[in-house]
Formats: C-alpha cells, sequence, structure tokens
C-alpha cells in the first residue's frame, strides 16, 4: 500500500502542477462568469482524472508482477520517460528568440467559454501524463480494491485538489479578483520556465523510481 500510495501520490503532483491546466483554469476565469466557469473546469478535472484511474483499478489492478518481464519493460519505460522529461526541462531553459506574449490566440479564446464548455474544455486540458503513470502503478500493485481506492484519493486530492486550491484562493479573495488578469499574465509570461522546472523535477523522480525497480531485481 505505501508504495501505490507513493506512486500515486507522485503522480497526483504531476497532474495538478500541470502548467497547462493551471494556465487554462486562470484563463476560463477571467470570462464573464469566473466562478461558475472555475468550479465548472475543476469538476471536468476531477471527473477525467478520477475515472481514468477507477477503470484502471477495476480493469488492470494487479495483473502485472513488478518483478516480471513486463514489470521490468514498464519500470525502464518510465525510466527513458523522466529522462525524456529531464532533457525537455533542460531544453526549454534555453533562451527562447520569441516574445512570450500574455494570452496565446489558443488560450485567448477560453476567456469567451460559458460553465458549460469550461467543463468540456477540462477533459481537453487536463494532464493524462499522470493518470498513465498512475494507472501502471495500480497494474502492478497486489494491494486489494479498498486500498487502491485510498490511494486513488490521495491521487484526486493532488490532481483536482492544487487546482481547486487555486481556484478558491482567486474566487475568495477580492484583492485576487482584481489582479485575477495580472496573475494570468505573468503565469504565461513566465510558462517556459514554470514547464522547464516541472519537466526537470517530474522527470528526475520518474527516472529515479523506475532504475530503483530495475536496480533491485
Amino acid at each position: 500500500m505505501t508504495e501505490l500510495a507513493r506512486l500515486l501520490i507522485v503522480s497526483g503532483l504531476v497532474s495538478g502542477t500541470q502548467p497547462s491546466t493551471i494556465m487554462g483554469l486562470l484563463v476560463v476565469m477571467n470570462g464573464a462568469t469566473p466562478r461558475r466557469n472555475g468550479w465548472a473546469f475543476v469538476l471536468g478535472l476531477f471527473t477525467v482524472e478520477t475515472l481514468l484511474l477507477v477503470v484502471a483499478s477495476v480493469v488492470l489492478g494487479g495483473t502485472i508482477e513488478p518483478v516480471s518481464v513486463p514489470g521490468r519493460l514498464i519500470a525502464a519505460a518510465r525510466i527513458v520517460a523522466g529522462l525524456a522529461l529531464l532533457t525537455y526541462g533542460l531544453w526549454l531553459r534555453r533562451p527562447s528568440t520569441k516574445p512570450s506574449s500574455d494570452v496565446p490566440p489558443a488560450f485567448e479564446r477560453l476567456k469567451e467559454l460559458s460553465p458549460t464548455k469550461s467543463f468540456v474544455a477540462a477533459f481537453l486540458m487536463a494532464d493524462y501524463v499522470g493518470p498513465v503513470l498512475g494507472s501502471i502503478a495500480i497494474a502492478t500493485s497486489s494491494v486489494g480494491f479498498g486500498g487502491r481506492l485510498v490511494a486513488i484519493g490521495l491521487y484526486t486530492l493532488l490532481a483536482a485538489g492544487i487546482p481547486l486550491a487555486v481556484m478558491l484562493s482567486v474566487t475568495h479573495s477580492p484583492t485576487a479578483q482584481r489582479k485575477l488578469a495580472d496573475t494570468t499574465g505573468w503565469v504565461m509570461r513566465h510558462r517556459r520556465p514554470l514547464a522547464s522546472w516541472l519537466s526537470i523535477v517530474v522527470g528526475t523522480i520518474l527516472a529515479i523510481d523506475g532504475a530503483v525497480v530495475v536496480l533491485s531485481v
């Protein structure tokens, strides 16, 4: 249970801190109905992130032994994915020749969304790396169904809880509401370094985690 919980916590952090997800949330809250759009977007994130892991828990739970050949291949894939993320993060640290606009055109259209469309937009902007990693962890875990649900709860607490905390901090603070446009602009202008550091941290964690499994066999 401890191992599964640890892996799902890491997966939840991957999803909950995804820059594109946080940026999408901030932009939809710049629309005509900030509070309703924010709640709808977070509800969409909660739905898609949780649904994927619950399905994985029912279908894949405990079907792969960590020390088996498939288990070792999954661990090796984790190492490759981690190194790829680490490389991408380091590449993003190179100086960019293009000016970083406050809100890219693709995100600008999110300001016009209704709460219903904000809910749907969350499905498109949600992170799917975290659920995939979480599904792999579930597939290689021998924990019972109840334990898997507890671990999924930890994942959801981070994957949807972090965006929820961001949304609540804005909607319950008049000062934050007044500065929402400025905050969104700052996040957009610094999206490259933010994505860089996130990729480096997550990539390092994934690579080390996979290496521990491979070397322990």
